[in-house]
């Protein structure tokens, strides 16, 4: 049966009569013509497409023999016959039809009829539709598909050729391609999870034992990253339960701590691990646990682990007062390391102890009881004098000589009224001098010597009333050539002064007031460019032991005036321009040790009171111009040898007693060359 495109076009009685008549002719029809299925999904939804020249009969009523509707339904759908195949192959399915789905047709004239399900009241124009459920769409053009999930084929202008592309189906062979490419990226896909998981796993297992192993060693050092311990204390102490509470640390220790690595942090490990090990330390006071901290920060800034001595340090079950080396050196009383409370009273390491580090900060921890801090001979200690030290206001002595300190003295130094002993040394120590320090009105003793000082000593010095030594020797930066005649104007009660080696400009000479500090016991002006004589007034120290005018440009002679200095141990005056003999009077001086006179102008001969010099231990006067015989008695008291002394290519003695002496050339006599007969 052929349709024209007339027919199609005529009015809807005359096409729902045709629908009546075709479906009488086709009610029996098994289902041959129906369209190609396109899966078990396809049957639903595409068996219901039509072309626009077969119109689907519909019956007047039910078929009494219809068990259902869908049945009906079913038998309808069969009863179309199928389109035509004109799709060529010249035709691009892509370039000619919009695919909406697998297996939509596009049909020129009018759109498909759909099967869905009811789901509000239809309006269409046959009521045998409505009855089943179905709708005749209409063709225009601004009608809106009311169900968008149906597969549908647009309308399609094709008069130029009249040939009407259809949609290709998806074939069997291509879902089983695109299932096994789909299973072999799921394959890859799982192989590659699995070796992304066991190289996770892996890597978080090394992860872990270098973690093990870094925590294991810092837990060695005392290098762990900081952790609270909760502690338990007496409820007298009404203190608060956590150790970090109760230290109340100083901001400077606050942020040192942010580094693992760092002494505090080492430190304040040792003690959180330790505070709960013992019943006995449990209820430990604050400022128990604050010694304790600040002595293991040292122990820990200085290298501890490379101490000469460490015996005992940072031993839990041991008292602090009773750690090895605490309070050992100089001091005369070692019982007296700590009070009786158990405060530490003193802190000394002398000598070279091999400290290797620098002086921490919170030393000062110890402001409430520490009087003695004593850090002199140790080479290795490094670094600034920590501003933190002037809050020990407790300390008496401080000694920080022969070290490698560096840096400016701080100002802070000026707030250590209690302080009675002031020594610092060392040759990268800068700057000026604080003017600071003559607020240390109790001060009995100031050394800063062998230093890069620069600049003028401050007058405010001058103020220190109770100094009995003073030392700036060896600080060729410093001006100390005009403070000489100001020492011996004002500071009367000096016992020792020593200004050595002082910065190079210009000769002076010995003052006469000298005469004036007659407590003085020890007077050392070696290197200072002295010029002049040595002034009468010398013979009013009666105190003095020690004079040394070593490497000046002193004339003149000897003055008698020096006999009566009685106790006179050590004599010192090679390198000058003196002239003169040496006066008979040195047999006075009868404690005398060390005569030293060498490269000096003095001449006549050795007088026999050097006989009565029964302490002389060093006798010294090589080149010098003294002649004739060297006094019988003296042969006896030689002894080798002093080549670093005399230079070598003079006459020695022989090893029979304590003195050792060095002959010039000009003498004769012992185991010399004998002196000629007369």
């Amino acid at each position: 049966m052929t349709k024209t495109k007339t027919q199609s076009q005529d009015g809807s009685g005359h096409q729902q009569q045709q629908a009546i008549n075709s479906f009488d002719a086709l009610g029996n029809n098994n289902g041959e013509n129906t369209c190609e299925k396109k899966g078990e999904q396809d049957k639903t939804d595409m068996e219901g497409v039509i072309g626009s020249q077969h119109p689907i009969p519909f019956p007047r009523s039910l078929d009494s023999k219809v068990s259902s509707p869908h049945a009906f339904t079913d038998d309808v759908i069969r009863s179309i016959q199928p389109l035509p195949t004109v799709t060529p192959p010249a035709v691009s399915r892509a370039s000619r039809v919009q695919e909406d789905g697998p297996g939509a047709y596009a049909v020129a004239g009018i759109r498909p009829i759909f099967y869905r399900p009811r789901s509000r009241p239809l309006t269409g124009r046959i009521p045998e539709m409505e009855e089943l459920g179905l709708e005749l769409v209409s063709t225009s053009q601004n009608d809106r598909y009311r169900d968008d999930t149906l597969i549908h084929a647009d309308p399609i202008d094709d008069s130029e050729n009249g040939m009407i592309p259809t949609a290709e189906p998806i074939t069997t062979r291509a879902k089983r391609l695109w299932k096994k490419k789909l299973c072999l990226f799921l394959s890859l896909e799982a192989i590659v999870a699995q070796v992304l998981v066991v190289i996770i796993l892996v890597a978080f297992l090394l992860a872990r034992k270098s973690s093990n192993q870094t925590q294991s060693a810092k837990e060695q050092n005392g290098a762990i990253p900081i952790q609270e311990y909760a502690s338990t204390i007496s409820s007298i102490t009404q203190e608060p339960t956590s150790l970090w509470e109760r230290l109340n640390l100083p901001d400077y220790t606050l942020r040192a701590m942010e580094s693992p690595r760092s002494p505090q942090t080492k430190a304040y490990q040792w003690l959180s691990n330790n505070i709960n090990k013992s019943n006995n330390t449990q209820h430990l006071p604050i400022w128990r646990l604050k010694q304790r901290f600040a002595l293991a920060t040292f122990y820990y800034s200085t290298r501890g682990d490379y101490w000469v001595k460490n015996q005992g340090w940072l031993d839990w079950d041991t008292h602090e007062c009773n750690w090895e080396q605490i309070d050992k050196g100089w001091d005369p009383n070692p019982a007296a390391r700590c009070a009786n409370n158990g405060r530490l009273l003193s802190l000394q390491f002398v000598f070279a102890n091999n400290l290797d580090g620098t002086i921490p900060p919170e030393i000062s921890l110890l402001c409430n009881s520490l009087k003695t801090l004593l850090l002199s001979w140790n080479l290795q200690l490094k670094g600034n004098i920590p501003t933190e030290v002037g809050l020990m206001t407790m300390l008496t002595s401080l000694w920080f000589t022969t070290t490698h300190l560096s840096g400016t003295l701080p100002t802070e130094l000026g707030q250590l009224e209690s302080l009675e002993g002031l020594s610092i040394s060392g040759r990268e120590l800068d700057g000026t001098l604080p003017s600071e320090l003559g607020n240390l009105s109790n001060l009995t003793t100031l050394g800063l010597d062998a230093a890069n000082f620069s600049g003028s000593i401050p007058t405010e010095i001058l103020r220190l009333s109770n100094l009995e030594s003073l030392g700036f020797s060896e600080c060729p930066l410093l001006d100390t050539a005009s403070f000489l005649p100001q020492v011996v104007g004002n500071l009367h009660n000096l016992e020792n002064l020593n200004l050595s080696y002082r910065k190079p400009g210009g000769f002076t000479s010995i003052p006469s007031e000298i005469g004036k500090l007659t407590n003085l016991a020890s007077l050392i002006l070696n290197g200072f460019q002295l010029n002049g004589t040595i002034p009468s007034e010398m013979g009013l120290l009666t105190k003095l032991n020690s004079l040394g005018f070593r490497r000046n440009s002193i004339t003149g002679t000897l003055p008698e005036e020096l006999s009566k200095i009685s106790q006179l141990l050590l004599l010192k005056i090679n390198d000058n321009l003196f002239s003169g003999s040496l006066p008979r009077e040195v047999g006075l001086w009868s404690g005398l040790e060390k005569l030293e006179l060498q490269n000096t102008q003095i001449s006549g001969t050795l007088p026999t009171e050097l006989l009565l010099l029964d302490n002389l231990t060093s006798l010294v006067v090589m080149n010098t111009s003294l002649t004739g015989s060297i006094p019988h008695g003296l042969c006896n008291k030689i002894l080798l040898s002093q080549e670093t002394m005399c230079f070598g290519g003079n006459c020695y003695g022989v090893a029979t007693s304590k003195l050792s002496a060095c002959y010039g050339t000009n003498l004769c006599g012992c185991s010399c060359t004998p002196c000629p007969i007369t």
